[in-house]
Formats: C-alpha cells, sequence, structure tokens
C-alpha cells in the first residue's frame, strides 16, 4: 500500500470507514454521491469551501499575528490552499485515479488557479490600501482583505467548475478502466471517491508529483 497516496491510504483506513457509516455523516454526504453533474458540483462546492478555510486562515495569521501585507497574505494562502483543492477535486468531487496528466489536468489546473490568484492580489492590495488610508488595524483590517479575497475569488468561481467537468477532469477510457465511478455501489470494488471523507486536505504533497 505503500504506492497509495495519503489520500488513498486514509480513505481505505478501518477508523475513516467507521466514520462515515455515522448517520449524522451520512446525511450530510448522501447529497454528494452520484456522477451526475449536480453531484459533481456539490463535491466541487464543499472542496471550495474547504480550501477558503485553509486559505482564510493563512491570511488571517499572516496579516494578524505577523503584518504581511495584503498581496504577500494572499499568496501565502494561495499556495497553502492550492495542493489540497486539487487533490480533492481531482480524486474526490470527480473521482480521477491513477497519476495526473500534466497538459491536460496540471497545467490548466494551476492556470485557473494562477488567474484567480491574480484577481485576488489586486483586491486584497485595493483593500489593504484602503484600510491603511482609513486607518484601520489590527483584526479589522484582517477582516477587510479577507473579504477581498473571497469575492475576487468567488468571481471564476462558476468559470473553473465548467472549465473543470468539460475540460481538465474528464473522464477517459484509460482512467475508467478498473475504476469504479463516483456513483458506484458501496461493496463494488473499491470504494467510490464520492462516499470517500474528503481527507486529502491534509496532504501536503505538490499536485503534479
Amino acid at each position: 500500500m505503500s504506492h497509495l497516496s495519503l489520500y488513498e491510504r486514509l480513505r481505505r483506513a478501518p477508523a475513516v470507514r467507521r466514520l462515515l457509516r455515522v448517520p449524522v455523516v451520512e446525511r450530510v454526504l448522501l447529497p454528494t454521491r452520484g456522477d451526475r453533474n449536480i453531484h459533481k458540483f456539490i463535491r466541487y462546492s464543499m472542496v471550495s469551501g474547504i480550501a477558503i478555510v485553509i486559505s482564510q486562515a493563512v491570511i488571517l495569521v499572516c496579516t494578524w499575528a505577523f503584518g504581511f501585507s495584503g498581496i504577500a497574505a494572499n499568496t501565502v494562502g494561495s499556495i497553502a490552499a492550492t495542493p489540497a483543492s486539487y487533490e480533492l477535486n481531482r480524486k474526490w468531487a470527480w473521482g480521477k485515479h491513477g497519476k495526473s496528466h500534466l497538459w491536460k489536468e496540471v497545467v490548466p489546473f494551476w492556470a485557473l488557479t494562477i488567474i484567480g490568484f491574480l484577481a485576488s492580489t489586486g483586491t486584497t492590495q485595493l483593500a489593504d490600501d484602503m484600510a491603511h488610508h482609513d486607518h484601520v488595524t489590527g483584526l479589522a483590517r484582517s477582516l477587510v482583505i479577507m473579504a477581498a479575497s473571497l469575492f475576487a475569488w468567488g468571481v471564476v468561481w462558476v468559470v473553473k467548475f465548467v472549465v473543470f467537468n468539460k475540460l481538465v477532469f474528464v473522464a477517459r477510457a484509460a482512467d475508467a478502466a478498473g475504476h469504479p465511478s463516483p456513483g458506484g455501489a458501496p461493496g463494488a470494488g473499491p470504494e467510490p471517491a464520492s462516499q470517500a471523507l474528503p481527507a486529502a486536505a491534509l496532504e501536503a504533497s505538490a499536485p503534479g508529483r
């Protein structure tokens, strides 16, 4: 099992399987189980929520505790959230398996991430300048910068889903061979990705590995 990613090892762990059988957890994850676009969109939305928590927590720490500028804090937050976002979107939201394809998956994903980063960088710096001009400091300044970052990422959010669904994470015959779809029934071979707890948020490896 040493060749498996942390995501794969965690979702197959007995403790995680037991957690997924808890009634409350089953009810929460029920809308994510399936292979229709609506199911992918729900999983994509949940992944976005996880990425937002990571990036915003990092931005808060960088600006409030260390006094980073808006640009610096947004950069660190984006870098911290992107690997988990890639792993969760690819393996959980779209149920992809195997090694990532550099030009069809990794490069487009990072290109969209860079576009979102550039947009958020501009808005966070603008928010930081406004806060400085109005003598807003401390936690209030951090919240203004976090809100600006969220707004910018939100603008490209729907566009990213369409591109991921139609171009980046489309199913290929070689990829689908031997692997169940995210809507597969439990017990039919390996556990479907849509039934796995999104534990790849903990993975620290880069998406292009």
